[in-house]
């Protein structure tokens, strides 16, 4: 499905009722919109491993613009900010109130400078091995010296500082360094997992170029008032538990969770204690 606002074309799936029987009534469940990392990456990232949460809310899977299925525009309209704002234009397209927004690594940053634009749109708040700032990148090059190989270390930079040159380059990015993403890798879930996504190079380049060196929401997470979990762990190198930490020390109404087996992705390698946490984090009404 797509919807068409803020002059592009955005493509959304969504798993899950929003609207259940309970007894001899009706009740609506809450709404959670997903963002997913990279950039340059989609929601295939997610699946399947969100889908256990469609029990207790509506999931809506959003591929940014520029990323996955929705509409390739010029990349220097691609800033965090505006990525922030399409997701409030989204909102409202499909006239929903208040929603939990959740986002990992690259979403959490733009799920971050969202909450500072439109917490009056924010039911719920939670950030998945995410950063505060661009200060993610010296700690993770810090984080990952001891455990990268050479071959590792000298790609890494290719990437994060967007000077991948063409599809041949960013395979064999993602050949060498994909590893480093999981506490205990499998070569077949790699191997799936890595291909899912539709890959947008451009657009990856750009904001690792531009926007990425820019970005702090540090100073404004201080008067945020949104209940927000933030899931931080011990083996991800590349936004390390510290990141988490930060973020937990800014925002006044926020819980922190370290997941003791996972890289970047713990919704994968400890994924039946994710949606647990996740799960009753959504569903009770207080916390703290």
């Amino acid at each position: 499905m797509f919807a068409a606002l803020n002059g592009t074309r955005l493509y959304f799936d969504v798993e899950g009722s929003g609207y259940v029987p309970s007894g001899e009534r009706m009740r609506n469940r809450p709404v959670c919109i997903v963002l997913h990392g990279g950039p340059g990456s989609d929601h295939s990232d997610f699946k399947p491993w969100l889908s256990p949460l469609a029990e207790h809310m509506q999931i809506i899977y959003l591929d940014q613009r520029s990323n996955g299925q929705s509409e390739r525009v010029d990349p220097a309209s691609c800033s965090l900010e505006q990525l922030a704002d399409d997701v409030e234009a989204f909102r409202n397209y499909l006239g929903l109130g208040k929603i939990i927004l959740l986002g990992h690594s690259f979403g959490g940053m733009v799920s971050q400078v969202y909450a500072t634009k439109y917490a009056e749109s924010l039911h719920k708040l939670v950030l998945v091995c995410t950063a505060p700032s661009s200060d993610f990148y010296p700690a993770a090059l810090e984080f990952v010296r001891p455990i990268a190989t050479p071959q590792q270390l000298s790609l890494i930079p290719e990437l994060f500082e967007g000077r991948i040159e063409d599809e041949q380059q960013l395979i064999h990015w993602w050949e060498t360094c994909y590893d480093l993403y999981f506490h205990q890798p499998d070569e077949l879930l790699m191997t799936e997992t890595g291909n899912r996504p539709i890959g947008s190079l451009e657009v990856s380049n750009y904001t690792f170029k531009h926007f990425i060196p820019a970005y702090d929401v540090r100073s404004k997470l201080s008067s945020l008032k949104v209940q927000t979990l933030i899931i931080g762990a011990r083996y991800d190198w590349i936004t390390p538990f510290s990141q988490a930490e930060e973020i937990h020390r800014l925002l006044p109404e926020s819980q922190l969770v370290l997941f003791e087996h996972s890289g970047h992705m713990p919704f994968i390698e400890e994924n039946d204690t994710f949606i647990q946490l996740v799960s009753s984090f959504i569903t009770q009404e207080v916390y703290l």
